[in-house]
């Protein structure tokens, strides 16, 4: 049993657990060696600012040194100051935290040298090396520490050119807190601030910025009249934007205002992301180029095609070229141009058009099979795309199905642009992966 608990933190995009009993200081630092002996090297070390991240995070260090790796301890930093130090100063780079997580969650985030992050079978490879036998202390590698938050704020400046605007920040007690307001007011702009003072128990709204939590942020953008809101989860690498009118913006209506104020082009996105946006992209002449849910596939997208903006339905953007990977902090100063050229963000807001989602429970060893049997069933009726899961598209509506990577689940997500087709579909959909879940199940 403890085997199998073990096993389970190492997820498809991180490693992450329950403090104390899925994820231990003896654990971490035995992560740390497995991570060491997948690649000896220099290590940037950080984490957010969680109770449990202090003890995760010097285990840590010491598994990567008992391994013969040196280590740059770079403390407690927005994740963007761990992707500045993989991507700009050449380190590989490990990062303690659950990002928007309860606060007893925890984990690590990992990237290679260069800034490419850990994943998929890599991460379950450190797994193999986590679980071996021969997995024994080398002759100890380095160990120094690294104030890098004000180099990493030099970089952060030297991207911004806008100033004078009036900005509300709702850090969520979060590590964001110790760089968005200051490197704001050093720009220029007038700041308001929510949730600014860094609290492990995230006591103000929690540590993921859901949209029915950001009322406050809302009604502090309209008390103020200032030209926009935003909101960070717990490590800052998510962002939610409010615009100047109070209206919490989807990823896709945000990502919508900074085509605009910074001009159009080739747009990366994920499979749950709205039409609106290949809407109003395809009408400029320009492309989307799809990809998987999960940051990762965004990332290596924008770096390899070069695309203007990449855009994560959950909130998760890459702006500027690539300039610094999925940097929440980094998006707030590229969506602060924007708005600077645009001056009313309010007026550029597409309409959402309505999603229903919907969540089937299916076991583990079925719920694959069941996403290919309907894609079995779907093709030839639909154009469809099995990119990730399988998406039935239609002519003013899509339909998403995908296997949970981490639960008993599928999930069902419709877009449509009249709320009725959306709910209509959901349903039929819902039905559909039940129906071939319970054939399946009896014929097993």
């Amino acid at each position: 049993m403890v085997l199998e608990r073990l096993s389970a933190i190492f997820r498809l995009y991180d490693i992450r657990g329950v403090y104390g009993s899925d994820l231990t200081p003896e654990v971490a630092a035995r992560i740390g060696l497995a991570l060491s002996y997948y690649q000896e090297g220099d290590y940037a070390v950080g984490m957010d600012a969680r109770l449990s991240s202090p003890p995760l995070h010097l285990a840590l260090v010491s598994g990567i040194l008992a391994g013969g790796s040196s280590v740059v301890d770079v403390g407690v930093v927005p994740i963007g100051a761990v992707m500045y130090a993989a991507l700009h100063k050449g380190y590989a780079a490990a990062y303690v935290t659950a990002s928007h997580l309860p606060p007893e969650w925890n984990g690590v985030k990992l990237f290679k040298r260069g800034g490419d992050p850990m994943v998929g079978d890599e991460i379950q490879r450190l797994r193999e090396l986590f679980f071996s036998d021969g997995l024994r202390p080398r002759e100890p590698g380095s160990l120094a520490r690294f104030d890098i938050l004000p180099e990493y704020a030099r970089f952060l400046r030297s991207k911004a050119k806008a100033s004078g605007l009036r900005i509300v920040v709702d850090c969520g007690n979060g590590a964001a807190a110790l760089v968005a307001p200051r490197l704001l007011r050093d720009l220029g702009h007038e700041v308001y601030t929510l949730n600014a003072d860094v609290d492990p128990r995230f006591p103000g709204r929690g540590s993921e910025p859901t949209p029915d939590r950001l009322k406050d942020l809302a009604e502090e953008v309209v008390r103020r009249r200032a030209h926009f809101g935003v909101a960070f989860d717990g490590d800052g690498d998510r962002t939610v934007f409010v615009d100047n009118a109070g209206r919490v913006l989807t990823a896709e209506q945000a990502a919508v205002v900074m085509l605009e104020g910074m001009g159009y082009g080739d747009v990366v996105a994920n499979v749950e992301c709205s039409m609106v946006l290949e809407e109003l992209v395809r009408a400029r002449g320009h492309r989307v180029r799809w990809v998987p849910v999960g940051r990762t596939f965004m990332v290596r997208e924008i770096a390899r095609s070069g695309a203007v903006l990449g855009v994560e339905s959950s909130g998760h953007y890459v702006v500027w070229g690539n300039a610094n990977m999925d940097d929440g902090l980094l998006t707030m100063l590229y969506f602060a141009e924007a708005a600077a050229r645009l001056g009313r963000v309010s007026e550029v807001v597409p309409p959402q058009y309505p999603v229903v989602r919907r969540r089937v429970e299916v076991p583990d060893e079925l719920k694959f099979r069941v996403v290919e049997e309907l894609r079995r069933e779907l093709e030839g009726k639909y154009e469809v795309s099995t990119l990730d899961g399988v998406k039935a598209i239609m002519e003013d509506a899509w339909v998403l199905v995908r296997a949970s990577n981490t639960e008993p689940l599928v999930r069902v997500t419709c877009e449509a642009k009249r709320r009725e087709v959306a709910e209509r579909l959901a349903d039929e959909f819902t039905e559909r992966v039940r129906g071939i879940a319970q054939r399946l199940s009896r014929g097993s």
